[in-house]
């Protein structure tokens, strides 16, 4: 069983953890995934004792699990699901999430900002609740008509911390 990392964890990484979540959601779009032989698809990113891990499942709909660990031991995860919808440019909706992923204002703890156009007329939008150390999002992207093609709902939080 793995030992808790402790109580001040979030106080004394947090800040750290979230510039690296910030580094480990841009590589999403940078390096070609892994596949697990029962279609699973796999992403890492290393950087000193931080580790992230994305693990999900492809198709619409979509689901998977992200976990960052510190020194080897899992510090935190999100849980996502997510759904395009099947008129939708599958293109213009991930090129609209890179995008949107990658503009790194400071208006939310994680993944993207709350708004954010692209130059195609697409909208990305997240809405999220609670720190990262508990949360709630949900983040749409939105056609050039203002149709909502594609969302995600995610959940999680800091793990064995305690």
């Amino acid at each position: 069983m793995q030992m808790p990392l402790g109580m001040n964890f979030m106080e004394e990484h947090g800040n750290e953890l979230r510039e690296f979540l910030r580094k480990g959601v841009i590589s999403e779009f940078e390096v070609r995934p892994d596949e697990s032989s029962d279609g699973m698809l796999i992403q890492r990113l290393e950087d000193g004792p931080w580790s992230y891990e994305n693990r999900w499942y492809a198709g619409e709909p979509a689901t998977g699990i992200t976990t960052v660990r510190f020194n080897g031991k899992a510090c935190w995860s999100m849980v996502y699901f997510s759904r395009m919808l099947t008129y939708a440019e599958r293109n213009e909706v991930y090129n609209c999430l890179r995008e949107a992923l990658k503009d790194s204002n400071d208006d939310g703890f994680l993944r993207g900002p709350s708004e954010f156009h692209t130059l195609n007329g697409y909208t990305y939008a997240n809405i999220q609740y609670g720190s990262l150390t508990r949360f709630d999002g949900l983040e749409t992207v939105k056609n050039v008509d203002g149709d909502m093609v594609f969302k995600i709902h995610y959940r999680g939080g800091a793990i064995c911390v305690y």
